[in-house]
């Protein structure tokens, strides 16, 4: 409650007078951070009698002495890890290419077929034999018109009047063209060896197709004059090679493959002093098997090929050992003939 002052007293103030901030902030102030204060201070302190370019460039050089280290450790990681990816990144790409490159003249190799006669036979003037009772001038005149005609059929039919044995091979043409209709190939060049090579009763010769496949006809010059030999043209096996891997016969069964020596010991096959191994490819190069033979013994001394890495084409009987186990693994049972022309005893 308020009074009114008499005369000759002071008036009473409103409002309490409020206390200087600095000493409310120093009854609340924490202790510790007086410490913090006088540490401040004598850096402070320290820093005021050490002249100014000094305590900076100490700084400075501390900073990037810092920041420099830094940088060459990041420097020396990142080269190392250059380094390593660059290395392994060329390294395989160096052995995809050669695997690519030795893939596609594998496949060319097996694409490019029927391999009737080596290359080097092509090559060689061979004297005609009595069997073919004409000069080679005049063989390749005759020649040439039957194998445009040939690769330009488009159908059984039009074939069969061309090929050797046509009554003989007409079921087996059919079996292989089920619809009657051939997929027509035409000739770019006939003769590409510019030889004709002969061996036994047949003489073969090289054409480039329009397709750029360098394949071989085989002749035969019978009392209807010259045919051509369909079975190594297409290289027809006794069942196709799909059927073959499928139904995995145990019988001896004729097929024509492209032959080569390999490394592969598996199963009923791992010991390598008894089997030789090879690898047999369908003509088309589609399929796969892993044939075996007995070590040194005569169908092993027939069928090696000169080289190791030498592929052939060869005429063989086949069959599937017992055991579920061998899915792709086969016994060479035979050799039928070193190429894919049969002579005239085993037609």
């Amino acid at each position: 409650m308020l009074r009114i002052p008499d005369e000759g007293e002071g008036t009473a103030p409103l409002v309490i007078p409020q206390e200087p901030i600095d000493s409310i902030e120093n009854e609340r102030k924490d202790p510790r951070d007086d410490r913090r204060s006088r540490s401040k201070r004598k850096k402070k302190a320290k820093e005021a009698e050490t002249p100014d370019w000094e305590a900076s460039a100490g700084t400075w050089r501390s900073k990037k002495n810092k920041n420099a280290r830094a940088l060459r450790t990041v420097a020396i990681w990142t080269t190392v890890i250059t380094t390593i990816f660059g290395s392994a990144y060329f390294f395989f790409k160096e052995k995809n290419a050669k695997a690519s490159v030795e893939n596609k003249a594998e496949q060319k190799e097996i694409t490019n077929t029927p391999l009737l006669l080596p290359d080097e036979e092509l090559d060689e003037s061979i004297e005609l034999p009595k069997i073919m009772r004409r000069s080679q001038s005049e063989f390749l005149s005759l020649a040439r018109p039957n194998a445009e005609k040939f690769l330009a059929a488009t159908s059984v039919d039009q074939i069969l009047p061309l090929v050797r044995d046509s009554e003989k091979m007409r079921a087996k043409i059919y079996t292989y063209y089920p619809n009657g209709k051939i997929h027509a190939t035409a000739i770019s060049k006939f003769n590409v060896s510019g030889q004709v090579s002969y061996k036994d009763s047949f003489a073969a010769v090289s054409i480039l197709t329009t397709d750029f496949k360098v394949v071989q006809l085989a002749f035969f010059d019978g009392k209807d004059g010259l045919k051509i030999d369909w079975e190594s043209w297409v290289g027809w096996s006794e069942m196709p090679w799909d059927q073959i891997i499928e139904t995995k016969p145990q019988r001896p069964i004729l097929i024509r493959a492209k032959l080569r020596t390999v490394d592969y010991y598996n199963f009923g096959f791992a010991d390598d002093s008894k089997w030789r191994a090879y690898r047999l490819s369908s003509p088309d190069g589609a399929h796969t098997l892993y044939g075996y033979i007995e070590r040194n013994s005569l169908l092993d001394e027939r069928l090696r090929p000169p080289e190791k890495s030498a592929s052939s084409a060869v005429t063989l009987k086949i069959r599937f050992p017992e055991g579920k186990e061998n899915r792709d693994q086969v016994v060479i049972h035979d050799i039928v003939s070193d190429g894919w022309v049969l002579p005239e005893t085993k037609q």
